[in-house]
Parts: structure tokens; C-alpha cells; sequence
């Protein structure tokens, strides 16, 4: 980053935060895959850490700020205080938050983690849907209410989800088995009738960390009411998280019947969208879930 940045972004917050950020400074934290990471340090200043992406990021992460607002809902989760977005014009977007100093997670932390996201999960809404569309990486989530999770998750995840990788250029001998899927998962599915409970909405590994102390920390979400099996399926897709995640998780939470059978449905939506954002290397897991959920819904 160029001194001439890094003393607007500096400014910018100084002016809204308080002066005594004009006497801080940016060092790198942490490696982020879509904006670059950074933490804002003083010496009378709690310390910030900063999203910063090109201009046009500056949706996606006013977007966040409203996830983060939604997850502090979860409190036995620490979930990082959004506390500015903005646009340094012609050069920047950029959110800041409240830094965390992470740690990985031990097997304390692990039990904890699966306490807070049972308890998490036990936060209702009387819709599924969120108030207003998000993100997911940098794919568009959109959202609204619904009072059926079926025709919501086919129609906002799946179908939308669909729709991009058609235009991404998905094969076209996989476009007509997903839309059968589509179709028919509402109907195979239609005894399973989940609560609308508060989803992270993206919790695989990488999104998941615990504090000094040890306490589970949650963040880069995107936020909405939904089954809670989507978040289970999702934290085990990319290296399952520790065990004694799940063992405390179900101590609290009462495993559904044919939950195996459904996490192929929420894991597709999953690889739809690694195929739309980084391309044909997921193109295998989407062919894998498709043929599995083929045999299932026959």
C-alpha cells in the first residue's frame, strides 16, 4: 500500500472514529482471498482491522456490516464489532471492524464452539429469508421472507445459484439433472419442516477461529434464517471441524432424521457457487453431489 493510501484511509476513519486515529498506522494481518486485510494499531486507540477492496466493494461490505449487526444476536459467539464502510474516492473500499486477536481452536475452544452455535441455532425468526439480499464471497445472496424453507432454498439458493453457472458456461448435460433436483427436492423433502433459525450462512473452517481467551469466534458471514443443517453441512465440507464441535453441538441440538440425506441438497448450493467463483476445478464436486442426489430422489 502507498503512503498517499494508506493517509486517506487513515483520515477517513480518524474523522468519523475520533482524532487519535490520525496517529495510527497499518500493518498487513492475516491473508485475505477477495480484499486485502490490515489492522489499524495506536497507541491510544483500540485496534481496527480493515477490509480494503476496489471501488464497487463497497455493497459487499456494507452488506457485512449488517451480517455482523445480525450474528451479535449470538451470544456466546464473539463476533467482530463492524464499526465503518466507506469509499476513498477513485482508489478504494474499505470496512472496519473491531480486531480480534485470533488463536486456533483446542479442544476447549472446540466444545465452546459447538455450545455457541447450538445456541445460535435456537435463534428463531418467523420467516426464512433475511430483510435484505447479501453476499456469499462475492456472489450475490439474494434474500426476502418466505414461509416455505422448500420453495425458498430452491428458488434462492439453488435456482439463482443455477442460473449463474449457466452463464459461467456450466455444461449443458448438468444444467437439466440440477433443474430436476430443483424440482423435485421441495417434494422428496417435504416432511422435513426446520425451523427458521439464525445461519451464519458460509461457516466452513476458515471462518471460524477463538480469542485470547479461547472463546469461539465467527465472521465473514453471510446472514440469514434458514434450516440449521445448511450450517452443519457447511462446516463440513472443506475439513470437517473437530469432533467435540459436533458432540457438543448435538448435546443441545436434536439431530433430525435423514439429515444425510439432505446435505447433499445444501452442499450443492455450495459448489454451485465455488464453480461461479472460481471455476471448472469444483466442476467434479458439483458432477459428484448431482449424481448422488439423482439416486437419491428417484
Amino acid at each position: 500500500m502507498n503512503k498517499e493510501l494508506e493517509q486517506s484511509i487513515i483520515q477517513h476513519i480518524a474523522s468519523e472514529l475520533g482524532s487519535d486515529y490520525f496517529r495510527s498506522r497499518l500493518r498487513r494481518s492475516g491473508e485475505g482471498g477477495i480484499s486485502e486485510t490490515w489492522e489499524l494499531y495506536g497507541v491510544n486507540t483500540p485496534s481496527l482491522f480493515i477490509k480494503i477492496g476496489r471501488q464497487g466493494f463497497e455493497q459487499m461490505y456494507a452488506s457485512e456490516c449488517v451480517c455482523l449487526e445480525e450474528l451479535q444476536r449470538a451470544k456466546k459467539f464473539r463476533v467482530p464489532k463492524p464499526m465503518l464502510c466507506g469509499v476513498i474516492e477513485g482508489q478504494c473500499a474499505f470496512l472496519a471492524m473491531e480486531f480480534i486477536q485470533l488463536t486456533s481452536l483446542r479442544r476447549s475452544s472446540e466444545v465452546a464452539l459447538g455450545e455457541a452455535l447450538a445456541e445460535m441455532h435456537s435463534i428463531e425468526s418467523d420467516r426464512f429469508g433475511f430483510a435484505e439480499d447479501n453476499y456469499i464471497g462475492r456472489s450475490m445472496q439474494p434474500n426476502g421472507w418466505s414461509l416455505n424453507w422448500w420453495s425458498f432454498f430452491a428458488e434462492n439458493r439453488l435456482q439463482h445459484q443455477l442460473s449463474m453457472a449457466i452463464n459461467s458456461g456450466l455444461r449443458s448435460d448438468l444444467v437439466e439433472p440440477i433443474q430436476l433436483v430443483i424440482q423435485k427436492a421441495p417434494v422428496y423433502f417435504v416432511t422435513h419442516k426446520p425451523k427458521p433459525t439464525l445461519l451464519h450462512g458460509d461457516l466452513w473452517s476458515g471462518n471460524v477461529s477463538a480469542d485470547s481467551q479461547g472463546r469461539p469466534v465467527i465472521y465473514d458471514p453471510a446472514v440469514y434464517y434458514g434450516d440449521a443443517e445448511t450450517d452443519v453441512a457447511m462446516s463440513q465440507m472443506f475439513g470437517a471441524l473437530g469432533q467435540a464441535v459436533y458432540d457438543a453441538y448435538y448435546a443441545n441440538i436434536d439431530a433430525q432424521d435423514g439429515i444425510a440425506l439432505r446435505r447433499p441438497v445444501y452442499d450443492l448450493y455450495h459448489w454451485l457457487n465455488h464453480f461461479n467463483l472460481f471455476g471448472i476445478s469444483y466442476l467434479g464436486q458439483v458432477e459428484r453431489v448431482i449424481k448422488q442426489l439423482s439416486d437419491t430422489l428417484v
